[in-house]
């Protein structure tokens, strides 16, 4: 391992996962490093998905008509860990994501799951008419930090045996200029990389 010059130190400081960034990514201005706000608007600690088995049976997917649980289970939305959405992907968008993510499972089942699915939609709605809001669906993980750096928002985020947590961030300055696909690098809280992606990550354990 090559020593670690002042340099070094001080973006791997900024960044606050010295290891990870400074032995495995390419060194970044300090000055490109800032820390990401974000609100969390929902969380469920018992979340799971449910079985292929038990969610063909659903009546509600039965009467939207996806008949075909492959089409479902196959799906990026159904193996994600994280999820992301730029825009607001509206009412009938929102239903297929659920469906697609095994959300609507817990929902037809829960009221209080749904309402807060619910207001979580609606503030994503009446707050990215400009596209300037984030909005982030977490599987098994909780989200503990964001961090932009290097044109990427890097996550960091915390292992968990069930739960859906979906929060907003607002976009960076540089990321709204871009008009392009903005890449996420996910990192756990020792620092260890364990994904790359744009809009569904299905993460390693």
């Amino acid at each position: 391992m090559k020593p670690l010059n002042f340099q070094n130190l001080l973006i791997a400081s900024l960044l606050g996962f010295s290891t990870l960034f400074a032995n495995s990514y390419p060194l970044v201005k300090a000055q490109s490093v800032k820390n990401v706000s974000f609100e969390v608007c929902f969380n469920s600690d018992t979340f799971v998905r449910p079985s292929p088995r038990e969610y063909i049976k659903d009546k509600y997917v039965n009467y939207r008509g996806y008949r075909n649980i492959s089409d479902v289970i196959n799906s990026p939305n159904w193996k994600a860990n994280i999820l992301r959405y730029d825009s607001y992907y509206g009412v009938s968008g929102l239903t297929d994501i659920e469906i697609y993510s095994g959300v609507y499972y817990a929902r037809v089942r829960d009221k209080n799951f749904a309402t807060g699915l619910d207001k979580c939609s609606s503030k994503f709605a009446e707050t990215n008419s400009s596209s300037a809001q984030t909005q982030v669906r977490l599987f098994s993980y909780k989200l503990k930090q964001i961090k932009w750096a290097n044109n990427k928002y890097i996550f960091v985020v915390e292992s968990r045996n069930s739960g859906l947590q979906i929060l907003h961030y607002r976009k960076t300055r540089q990321d709204l200029a871009s008009g392009k696909t903005t890449p996420i690098e996910v990192i756990d809280t020792k620092g260890r990389l364990l994904g790359r992606c744009e809009y569904d990550c299905q993460l390693k354990k």
